[in-house]
């Protein structure tokens, strides 16, 4: 069930790594609902990778050949 912010974030998203934090603070939302549409994302979409480094959640966008 895609959540009405998947696609605003996924236009947010560019190669460039970015945290939960900057994706809220850019889309005036709040970090749990970042985290949630990012991981939703990342689990529905190819070109969206993520990685978990300690307590930091990462996220960005590649293309897919």
């Amino acid at each position: 069930m895609a959540g009405k912010f998947d696609e605003p974030v996924y236009q947010t998203l560019s190669r460039e790594p970015v945290t939960p934090n900057e994706i809220a603070k850019k889309l005036e939302i709040s970090h749990k609902t970042a985290l949630r549409a990012l991981m939703h994302l990342a689990l529905t979409k190819e070109d969206v990778f993520y990685k978990n480094s300690g307590r930091v959640h990462i996220f960005w966008k590649e293309k897919v050949e």
